[in-house]
């Protein structure tokens, strides 16, 4: 069976759109909700005196926020880049 959209469409390439835009739109705010996470719970430690506990939530604040800049960095190097 034919689908009418067949000769029209690249579905390979829809699929990659798709697949791309939910892995964008998902995991890139998550990364950002954990950095913010981690800047909140470094800040609350330090202030209890806990520098260990605060230099480990701040090492995970600064990887997310290092994701985040990594896939908007990314994001401006596929969308300038030609085919």
């Amino acid at each position: 069976m034919r689908l009418l959209a067949d000769p029209v469409v690249d579905w390979s390439q829809l699929v990659d759109v798709v697949w791309t835009a939910l892995l964008g739109g998902i995991a890139v705010p998550a990364a950002f909700a954990v950095a913010l996470f981690g800047a909140v719970r470094a800040s609350d430690a330090r202030r209890n005196g806990a520098v260990v506990l605060a230099a480990g939530y701040w090492v995970l604040m600064m990887l997310a926020m290092a994701l985040v800049l990594a896939s908007i960095v990314f994001g401006v190097v596929v969308m300038t880049s030609k085919d």
